[in-house]
């Protein structure tokens, strides 16, 4: 990556997605919200993400659906992007199927703290 610190969130509970934008933030992440696929195209047409957080459970497309938009077509600008799939314990095999069709990583929600997200993005180019 160039050292850009862009972070897209597509996650559709707000109080989630609120509390990941404040921790990254505050830790110098330039940060943009979506709650579903037509909002993440939307904010994809002029913002570039080094991450993209990528919630499993979406309205409208699935989020396994957006990682292959993401992987597969240059136009999002995300075919490179550390792509990080968000879930809950219950989705464990959708998140290992995520792995195997290109996430970077997976982030049990139930485990983390939103404070914890700048350590984990930052761990995912050591």
């Amino acid at each position: 990556m160039d050292g850009s610190k862009n972070v897209l969130i597509i996650e559709d509970e707000p109080m989630l997605r609120d509390l990941y934008q404040k921790a990254l933030r505050g830790a110098g992440y330039t940060v943009e919200l979506a709650g579903n696929w037509a909002q993440a195209r939307e904010k994809l047409v002029n913002f570039k993400p080094t991450y993209v957080l990528l919630d499993v459970m979406l309205p409208g497309e699935t989020g396994l659906e957006v990682l292959q938009f993401l992987r597969n077509d240059a136009s999002f600008s995300c075919t490179q992007a550390n792509i990080l799939v968000l879930t809950n314990l219950a989705q464990h095999s959708v998140a290992d199927n995520a792995m195997d069709h290109g996430a970077d990583g997976y982030i049990i929600k139930a485990d983390i703290l939103p404070a914890d997200l700048p350590e984990i993005l930052e761990s995912i180019n050591d």
